[in-house]
């Protein structure tokens, strides 16, 4: 079973490109991991995850899980490859609020995104 999540951060000032139905710079997919679910975290292509404020997703329950990737960018400032995260058990939908720091590819300053889920 696999779910996805369309996270639209216009409201962060991260806007979208183009107009319509325009996918949103982030996007978080939940995947059947053994008995548990893996959760991956992707930017939009002209955006960068910052490693070193990992993501993190706090979970209605107060529970808190970081995303991490092990392959980070030369200077270890960014992902290099979708951080993930494993969610104990198979859940369909995921509910809390994910906080990530994104960083355009022209910009030298990132910017922190806060989503409820």
């Amino acid at each position: 079973m696999r779910a996805t999540c369309l996270l639209l951060l216009a409201a962060a000032g991260l806007g979208c490109a183009g107009s319509g139905t325009a996918p949103g710079p982030l996007h978080l997919t939940a995947e059947a991991f053994g008995p548990d679910t893996r959760l991956v975290l992707e930017a939009a292509p002209h955006l960068k995850l910052n490693a070193r404020l990992a993501p993190a997703l706090e979970l209605t329950d107060g529970s808190r899980l970081r995303f991490g990737a092990a392959r980070r960018t030369a200077d270890s400032a960014y992902f290099a490859e979708p951080p993930t995260a494993v969610l104990p058990g198979r859940h369909a939908r995921v509910h809390g609020t994910l906080r990530a720091s994104v960083c355009r590819d022209d910009e030298q300053v990132c910017r922190t995104v806060t989503v409820q889920l």
